[in-house]
């Protein structure tokens, strides 16, 4: 029984990184996984306060995750409009992609709706075409840089797990 335990434990861990193209915040799974695991064995090699390092982690890179588009719409030379082109974009292209092409589509669609939604606000708020497209390309390197961010993070994030049970 123990052994079936601990191949769900590992599977977990892997469905976080792997359910972070689609949307879903991977790194709280495995969150939630390690405080499942801790609870089970009394939290001998998985701790409360590594618990505690770990939610620290997923909460941070969500949010880089979710503010690196707009950072970037900005340095780019978007406004706020371009900001805030970016995050509704990028949510509503990854909504919008998922039932198109399961993950890819995800990926595509959060890319793209970041780039479209950045520009297409920094036009209506500047009309100057080629401020908004800089504006986009910078949402969409923003947000590819995010979500790969939020895998790498994600996979350290198992390797300290796992590094914790040997």
């Amino acid at each position: 029984m123990e052994i079936i335990g601990l191949i769900f434990f590992f599977l977990f861990l892997i469905a976080g990184v792997i359910v972070i193209p689609f949307g879903i915040a991977g790194t709280f799974v495995i969150v939630v996984d390690a405080l499942i695991f801790g609870l089970i064995t009394g939290f001998e090699k998985i701790t409360i306060s590594f618990i505690g390092i770990l939610l620290a982690l997923a909460v941070i890179v969500e949010l880089l995750e979710a503010f690196l588009g707009a950072y970037m719409a900005k340095r780019f030379g978007g406004s706020k409009w371009a900001m805030g082109g970016a995050i509704a974009g990028g949510l509503i292209g990854a909504v919008a992609g998922t039932p198109m092409l399961p993950v890819i589509g995800t990926f595509l669609g959060c890319f793209l709706g970041a780039f479209i939604g950045a520009a297409l606000l920094e036009l209506v708020h500047s009309s100057d075409l080629e401020n908004a497209l800089k504006a986009g390309f910078g949402a969409f390197f923003g947000t590819v840089g995010g979500k790969m961010t939020k895998i790498l993070v994600a996979i350290i994030m198992v390797v300290l797990i796992c590094g914790r049970l040997s």
